[in-house]
């Protein structure tokens, strides 16, 4: 890796981890009395999608830069991790619906946008 793959990495994660508070916050004010953390959700669909058109148009930079950078800093495992611990100490039932909603709206959203996104590129 060299020094300006790095600062493209830096420049997405600087844009990435505002951009998922901001949004977080916003869809959990909305969705206040959802019994599953949307914001969370939200967020990685979002990122997960984004990532689909990223691998899709296969460009090296943007793939480091929104990718990694971006995508990486905007979805997070630690918070699906603490959402998810949280749930089961509650109730594990909505744990489980969380963990499916979460795993099988990630995985399609990525899924849609990168088979659409090869194809058209």
């Amino acid at each position: 890796m060299n020094l300006a793959m790095l600062g493209w990495v830096a420049l997405g994660a600087a844009i990435g981890a505002p951009a998922r508070f901001l949004t977080d916050r916003a869809v959990t004010r909305i969705s206040i009395d959802s019994p599953i953390p949307m914001g969370l959700l939200v967020v990685n669909v979002l990122g997960s999608a984004l990532l689909g058109v990223v691998v899709g148009l296969g460009d090296s930079t943007l793939l480091v830069l929104a990718g990694t950078g971006f995508c990486g800093a905007f979805t997070t495992f630690s918070g699906f991790a603490w959402e998810s611990n949280a749930l089961w100490a509650e109730r594990r039932g909505r744990f489980w619906v969380f963990v499916a909603l979460m795993v099988i709206s990630c995985v399609v959203s990525f899924w849609i946008t990168w088979t659409v996104t090869t194809h058209l590129t």
